[in-house]
């Protein structure tokens, strides 16, 4: 019934009138899902949850010692999707955790026997999320997730379809639609959230890693690779640098057009995130157009 309750209220449309009840009755539900969500998450017996050596789909993600208590429960989710992954890695930074497993939660480790590699790596911020798995894993599908969110159970099943769909594209569960006026991008804030139109698979639709997205990283150029440019444009969001990858490499984006809310945050992880300094610092402003310049994107690249 959770999971139920959790899709409808992911993929019910907003009214364009809803009246002071539907309000009331959304909030409702939200309200009940993110207790309830979380302590199914703490208490659904491991026996349930597993992969498939037979899939060619691999979930990355990373996280950090603010999270690392928590992150379990994002795992668990990926493990409990209808459409299984090959496995999932957990990239952690070395300097982050200089005593390995030793340090980890026991909720964490006894999920490796289930499908879960725990990887240790220089830690490059949200771009260690992607980075090593597009490397260490050319030939398959990487889905990048985040820490802090439990996914539905239907994520990566509706990321495939849409893939099968549009084979030579980037997947989102969730995007921005960029625009562009007088020759220069609008500020990051006005961008639509999950508003496409006719322009569906398109270079203009940016996705934002939240919702789950689907890569393949041999259609990426080595130059995306650059670590160096990373730092050089100090580019926080991993968002912006695969999007500027993306976009020189003539990858589009696809968006699944499923889910019409945000995928629900594990409320003990959000003591630490980088959201308002990149969205309310207008920090998103600030990298989009200096690794946009480093990698010579013109309004021209967009056609």
């Amino acid at each position: 019934m959770i999971h139920f309750l959790y899709n409808y209220f992911l993929t019910r449309k907003p009214l364009k009138k809803a009246n002071r009840v539907n309000h009331w009755l959304h909030w409702q539900l939200y309200k009940y899902l993110k207790v309830n969500l979380v302590a199914h998450y703490k208490t659904v017996s491991i026996n349930s949850l597993e992969v498939d050596d037979a899939s060619t789909i691999i979930v990355s993600l990373t996280s950090f010692p603010g999270r690392i208590d928590v992150v379990y429960l994002a795992i668990r989710s990926i493990l409990n999707q209808t459409l299984k992954p090959k496995k999932i890695v957990l990239w952690l930074g070395k300097d982050q955790f200089p005593l390995g497993e030793e340090e980890l939660p026991q909720a964490l480790l006894e999920l490796i026997p289930l499908g879960l590699d725990i990887e240790f790596c220089e830690d490059i911020g949200a771009h260690t999320k992607y980075y090593y798995a597009f490397q260490k894993y050319p030939d398959n599908l990487i889905v990048t997730v985040d820490d802090d969110i439990i996914y539905p159970t239907q994520m990566l099943s509706r990321l495939m379809e849409t893939h099968h769909k549009h084979p030579h594209c980037v997947v989102a569960n969730r995007i921005r639609y960029m625009e562009i006026k007088d020759h220069h991008i609008k500020p990051y804030r006005q961008w639509k959230i999950n508003i496409v139109g006719s322009s569906n698979p398109s270079k203009m639709l940016f996705a934002t890693g939240v919702g789950g997205v689907l890569y393949q990283p041999r259609f990426f150029q080595d130059s995306f690779f650059d670590l160096e440019g990373i730092k050089k444009t100090n580019c926080i969001g991993d968002d912006v640098w695969l999007k500027a990858g993306q976009i020189a490499s003539g990858i589009p984006v696809v968006f699944t057009d499923f889910y019409f809310e945000q995928f629900l945050e594990i409320p003990e992880s959000q003591k630490e995130t980088l959201f308002s300094k990149n969205v309310f610092d207008n920090d998103n402003d600030r990298q989009v157009k200096e690794v946009f310049e480093y990698f010579g994107i013109t309004e021209k690249s967009f056609d």
